[in-house]
């Protein structure tokens, strides 16, 4: 798909946004967005970086105001490119430096109007029914891959 299919402009800047891969038995944490860009979709906890805000910090609050959790640290893991109807954004994702126990669930805040663990196999059929954003699969189950070898 071709930039001139969006009505991008030279006046739509490009966002920085972080994101983050928790994992629990098996289980990846997921918000459902509450506000646009991507409202109604499930997808990783994360948003925008704020001017002058280090990702390290940035990603460790958007944790926590979408789902409460408050992890020490989140390792870089890869970049994604999100292009939809007038947003083009460059995601660094990270990952959960440990797994969240059994039994401690997510509160759902900020602009996340609920979040909740997932089977990892069950991905599949949510992206067919198109309750995902784009590509988050592959970020997820490599991420997962990463995290079972201690990467």
């Amino acid at each position: 798909m071709s930039a001139s299919t969006f009505p991008l402009t030279a006046a739509s800047p490009i966002v920085l946004g972080v994101s983050a891969c928790v994992f629990r038995a098996g289980k990846v944490l997921l918000v459902e967005r509450d506000r646009p860009p991507f409202k109604g979709l499930w997808t990783l906890p994360g948003g925008r970086v704020e001017f002058g805000e280090r990702m390290e910090a940035a990603i460790a609050r958007e944790v926590r105001e979408e789902t409460g959790f408050d992890l020490p640290s989140y390792p870089f893991f890869c970049l994604h490119e999100a292009i939809s109807d007038g947003v083009h954004a460059v995601i660094a994702v990270h990952r959960g430096v440990r797994e969240i126990p059994v039994g401690t669930e997510p509160v759902s805040g900020g602009d996340a109007r609920s979040c909740k663990f997932v089977e990892i196999s069950d991905l599949a059929a949510m992206d067919g029914a198109a309750q995902l954003t784009s590509g988050l699969i592959a970020i997820v189950e490599s991420a997962h891959r990463a995290h079972l070898l201690g990467l």
